[in-house]
């Protein structure tokens, strides 16, 4: 009879609920999969350090990397700061030219390679699929931006990456790097930045409605997760039963980004769901205007596409 396994899934980022229902979906299929020989228990970082840790503050990397705990949904920027530096690559802005164009390279030959390779490669954990986290970014900003040229100036809020600093330069902005660690300090910080780089569905947690009451809709990069799992749990696991957990993250990731790229048009195209979260204007940034954006980053490529594994940003341009 093949094994039991209970998989101890950790959820890090916010917002919660984003991130919990596509464990759900993964716990659904896998459990259909198997015949319920494979069970998922979900649990929040906080909930988990509270159970186990004796409330000490532990991050999910070194939790699953150590093998305590099994599988995450992790921000591919983590994975970057993690060794896996080729995943930095896939936050360049305007790499990807549509939904469609990130799925052929998400599951086509590079994104296997990535998650196969790429990640076993430099860390202890492999990746199973790719999924969003609200899809495509949006500026959210104190003022109205119907230009390229309005971006002038603005001090935008970015995650800690150096590509995203030099894209707010080569855009003509300041940047500050937002740490996802103390909560209220990212509150206190984010009232004091006058533009904040979000996704629509993460406009809630991210942005400060107070502040940042009127985005423009610039799709200059797309917000990236990766479903992962410890190295040594998925060695042991036979055959048959890597096939159901390949099999279970890519439809769980199919369902998550079809439910971010849902979650977006909803806020998008519906005003009461724009008021309820406290957005005043909603603006498609014009092609000639985004196009403008887009030639401003040609340094940013020249500057990076050496530091990845050669090909790999030509190889994803031209899929």
């Amino acid at each position: 009879m093949t094994q039991k396994h209970t998989i101890k899934w950790i959820i890090f980022h916010q917002p919660i609920d984003i991130f919990l229902r596509t464990a759900n979906a993964f716990s659904e299929e896998i459990s259909q999969l198997t015949n319920n020989r494979i069970n998922v228990e979900v649990y929040t970082i906080d909930d988990y350090c509270k159970k186990f840790k004796d409330q000490l503050s532990i991050h999910p990397m070194a939790l699953i990397e150590s093998g305590e705990t099994q599988m995450s949904q992790m921000y591919t920027n983590d994975l970057a700061e993690a060794r896996a530096t080729d995943f930095y690559a896939l936050e360049l802005p305007f790499l990807f030219r549509s939904h469609d164009h990130a799925t052929k390279v998400m599951e086509g030959s590079i994104g296997e390679n990535l998650l196969n390779h790429t990640l076993p490669s430099n860390t202890k954990v492999r990746g199973l699929a790719f999924t969003y986290s609200g899809g495509y970014r949006v500026m959210a900003s104190s003022k109205k931006i119907r230009s390229a040229d309005d971006l002038k100036g603005l001090n935008i809020g970015v995650r800690t990456n150096p590509i995203y600093a030099d894209m707010a330069k080569a855009f003509g902005c300041e940047s500050t790097s937002i740490v996802e660690s103390d909560v209220e300090d990212i509150k206190k910080l984010r009232t004091k930045i006058n533009t904040i780089e979000t996704t629509l569905p993460r406009y809630a947690v991210e942005a400060d409605r107070k502040v940042h009451k009127h985005i423009v809709n610039t799709e200059h990069s797309l917000f990236l997760t990766t479903l992962i799992i410890n190295e040594n749990f998925w060695n042991s696991l036979s055959i048959e039963d890597q096939i159901s957990m390949r099999k279970a993250a890519l439809n769980s990731a199919r369902k998550e980004r079809n439910w971010s790229i849902e979650d977006a048009k909803k806020i998008a195209e519906d005003k009461q769901e724009q008021e309820k979260l406290g957005i005043q204007t909603f603006y498609d940034l014009p092609k000639e205007e985004v196009q403008k954006l887009k030639d401003s980053v040609g340094d940013v490529y020249k500057k990076y596409t050496k530091f990845f594994t050669p090909g790999l940003v030509d190889s994803i341009l031209k899929s």
